[in-house]
């Protein structure tokens, strides 16, 4: 039952990595996974039997949402844009009571927490570097490279918006086309690959080493990526919502959100 458990969280996860704006580490602390996995991936082969039960039905369930269910969940995301949408940010808001009832925050922490955001919503609205194209030189080399640690980085990290990020760097076209014709640029996806590897290991270890020593603050910045994740994808909605769907919004809003304290009944 555990592991079934774990694959339906894995499937929710595997969202993250599909639908933009929403992120798959944001949806693994929503679903109680988050920092079990990351101290498990890090410590793999000190306890590896256990270790694998635990992050083998994650896994599953994260590669079969992302690969056999990308289809069904894009046609929603396609065909119902906002009503998805409202639903994950039910889902992403769900988590905050808990995070706030586990860490107990003063006028500090919240000085903290709008710093952050509002140095998010500067980046992601102001801040736009030209369009990156490649050349073959060294320094456009270790660009890639750095592109790598990015998606590490977007990808570990709570709330950080991939999509976002690579648009802030003007190199978001540069990933989708890499993405979708890898064999036609062999030996930028291995110095992306590189990046991305050196760049899991890294942000996981830093993430581990937070959470030891620097927990309160390290869930300050975590829940400022969350505000400023749900801020966003509202933003992309507001303009959507009306007197004929506000009815169906707002019950889809409610289900994500209670749908959180099911799953972690675990």
């Amino acid at each position: 039952m555990q592991e079934l458990i774990l694959f339906f969280k894995g499937l929710i996860i595997g969202v993250g990595k599909i639908i933009p704006g929403v992120s798959g580490s944001l949806l693994a602390i929503s679903l109680g996974v988050y920092e079990k996995s990351l101290e498990k991936i890090e410590n793999l082969f000190k306890d590896f039997g256990n270790n694998i039960r635990f992050l083998l039905p994650l896994g599953l369930g994260i590669v079969f949402s992302v690969l056999i269910g990308s289809k069904v969940l894009l046609y929603f995301f396609e065909t119902y844009y906002i009503y998805t949408v409202v639903f994950f940010i039910g889902l992403i808001l769900g988590t905050v009571p808990s995070i706030i009832t586990n860490n107990k925050k003063n006028y500090k922490d919240w000085i903290i927490i709008c710093f952050i955001f509002a140095l998010m919503f500067f980046l992601y609205t102001k801040v736009n570097l030209q369009e990156f194209v490649p050349e073959n030189n060294f320094i456009n080399y270790i660009y890639i490279v750095f592109l790598g640690i990015i998606d590490a980085l977007t990808m570990v990290m709570p709330g950080i918006s991939g999509t976002a990020t690579y648009m802030m760097l003007g190199s978001y076209n540069f990933i989708l086309n890499l993405f979708a014709n890898p064999f036609l640029h062999i030996g930028y996806c291995i110095l992306f690959g590189i990046g991305l590897l050196f760049g899991t290991v890294f942000t996981i270890k830093l993430v581990n080493l937070c959470f030891k020593k620097y927990s309160q603050i390290t869930w300050d910045v975590i829940l400022a990526f969350l505000f400023s994740s749900i801020f966003f994808l509202f933003l992309k909605i507001v303009d959507l919502i009306n007197r004929t769907n506000i009815f169906s919004l707002i019950l889809l809003f409610v289900i994500g959100f209670f749908l959180i304290s099911l799953t972690n009944k675990d």
